[in-house]
């Protein structure tokens, strides 16, 4: 009987491997291809589905809507990119100043006074106190180039990735408007071709994504356009450069779990303080204080449901996708887990009932 089980524990764990393995394979090498077109299937349901909710499921309509859509989509990655290159530009040129104005009399300032408490004491200390001062400076220096380096090959990189986001942009294009166009003869195909398991499948995935992870995205979307409109008008009040950006950018990271508003505005507030930027770090605790409080009113009204995930496994997840499958298995790894989650806890509810 042991013997039995420790073979039926193999073949599990075999079976399990291969599954894992497919599914990473798959993910890695296939999904990188069929993205563009993944999209522009999941961007047709949704015109499909605002077009069924006016009650007009015209095809030109639909390929109109899909247009608009297109094209607010291209606005917004246009005005972000414009901003973005902006941003890091004024970056470039901001490091160095930061170095030489600030940092590098603030070590100084230390250093000569650890000269003046130090000077009547054996010379070996002062010695070793001017050998690591000078490994500060020249690490501070390192940091500020690599930096530098670091944004302008972000710079460069997008410039020559451009090619190839106009072709995955017009892939989605077409496949979208090819789907709007015969979504009825496509969902009719599908629906008599596919077997009953598949069907199920994609059924609970279906209600998943309207009945769950929709709400999670609508609720926290809200959150985040929330958060965005506060930083922008706050930033603007205060005189900060770049608001709009600014505040586009905390308020997408916002949404990582654990990280949070805080997580960016409390070390960007500190940093200030430390290189004398008094006025700016205590108006970044007062944004960050104003901000804090909405969100702990406002938050728990909006959002009714969750991922089903503790925080730390949902920080986890993506981490793990981000590392195995960039940028959409920062999204997806935790998305999946909270869907085979759900689907092992309706299966239990299910047997014990």
């Amino acid at each position: 009987m042991d013997i039995q089980k420790k073979r039926d524990f193999l073949i599990n764990c075999a079976y399990w491997a291969v599954i894992i393995a497919g599914a990473y394979l798959a993910l890695e090498y296939l999904l990188p291809v069929f993205m563009p077109c993944i999209l522009g299937v999941l961007l047709a349901w949704l015109v499909v589905w605002i077009s069924g909710k006016l009650h007009c499921k015209n095809r030109v309509f639909r390929i109109v809507l899909s247009v608009l859509i297109y094209g607010v989509i291209g606005l917004l990655i246009a005005w972000a990119v414009v901003r973005g290159v902006d941003a890091v530009s004024g970056l470039i040129q901001w490091l160095p100043q930061v170095y030489e104005k600030k940092l590098q009399p603030l070590v100084m300032l230390v250093y000569n006074w650890g000269v003046d408490t130090l000077e009547h004491l054996d010379p070996a200390l002062l010695s070793a106190l001017e050998s690591v001062f000078e490994s500060l400076l020249s690490g501070l220096k390192n940091l500020v180039s690599s930096i530098s380096g670091f944004a302008v090959n972000l710079v460069s990189g997008l410039a020559t990735g451009i090619p190839s986001l106009i072709f995955s942009l017009l892939t989605m294009i077409f496949s979208t408007i090819f789907v709007v166009a015969d979504y009825e003869r496509i969902a009719s195909f599908t629906s008599e071709n596919l077997p009953q398991s598949v069907k199920r499948v994609l059924k609970n995935i279906r209600i998943y994504l309207t009945d769950t992870l929709f709400v999670v995205i609508r609720s926290y979307v809200l959150i985040m356009l929330l958060t965005f409109t506060e930083l922008s008008i706050l930033f603007s009040v205060f005189g900060i450069e770049n608001a709009v950006l600014k505040a586009a950018v905390i308020a997408v990271l916002d949404i990582m779990p654990i990280l949070g508003t805080g997580g960016i505005m409390i070390p960007w507030a500190v940093i200030s303080l430390v290189l004398g930027y008094t006025k700016l770090g205590i108006e970044l605790f007062v944004i960050y204080g104003i901000v804090t409080v909405i969100r702990n009113y406002v938050e728990p009204k909006i959002v009714g449901t969750q991922l089903g995930l503790h925080p730390i496994i949902t920080l986890v997840a993506m981490f793990v996708g981000l590392r195995l499958f960039g940028f959409w298995g920062l999204f997806g790894l935790p998305v999946g887990i909270s869907f085979l989650w759900k689907q092992k806890m309706e299966k239990q509810q299910t047997a014990s009932a």
